[in-house]
């Protein structure tokens, strides 16, 4: 049913009755100041450009995420049979991690979450906003902490080239390679933090 844009808000321009979806109220509780899909869906039907989620991360906060990547180092990939990492990942030699899982955890740990989201999912999470990175255009320089998308696949840009992540080939423990050994990337894409304007 589409939604009525005469519905309710509150002070912060959100709806208060209906028009809400359950990945509405899933992502709200992550970032209670940013609008909600349905609200982005019905400014897009009006023709008005939905509003940038967030200010980007600075280079240097780029790079404190790749430095806690670094202390991900040596964390084994999940071995055979166990059940799928995920947003169970957990770093350090007798942890696992696959390669969204350990994206995730290491955002968390540098103090920028996001809801969980598989390297399959990521590229159309973050166009639709589900989650707070934006795609970098195709003249923009990757920066350090980008995330750079595979097919079936994802990591950590450490700038030069570089990458951390955790290799399924092989189970290859959480380390860190050249981006070019995972193939021709289909997006990178950038943090942005809800909690600060632009």
């Amino acid at each position: 049913m589409p939604h009525n844009p005469t519905e309710p808000r509150d002070s912060h321009g959100r709806w208060t009755s209906g028009g809400e979806t359950a990945t509405d109220r899933y992502a709200r509780s992550f970032y209670p100041d940013h609008p909600t899909d349905s609200e982005i869906r019905i400014r897009r039907a009006a023709g008005e450009a939905p509003p940038k989620p967030g200010r980007d991360l600075t280079p240097e906060e780029g790079r404190e995420v790749v430095g806690k990547a670094n202390g991900w180092e040596g964390t084994p990939y999940a071995p055979p049979g166990t059940p799928y990492p995920g947003p169970n990942a957990k770093r350090g030699p007798d942890g696992g991690a696959d390669c969204s899982g350990s994206v995730n955890k290491i955002y968390g740990e540098a103090g920028h979450p996001f809801p969980y989201t598989p390297s399959g999912n990521f590229p159309n999470a973050a166009r639709s906003g589900k989650i707070p990175f934006r795609e970098l255009g195709p003249n923009e320089r990757p920066q350090p902490g980008d995330v750079v998308v595979y097919p079936g696949h994802m990591s950590i840009y450490t700038g030069n080239g570089g990458v951390y992540s955790a290799h399924r080939a092989g189970g290859a423990a959480f380390s860190q390679s050249r981006e070019s050994d995972f193939g021709t990337p289909i997006g990178r894409f950038r943090y942005q933090d809800r909690g600060r304007s632009i």
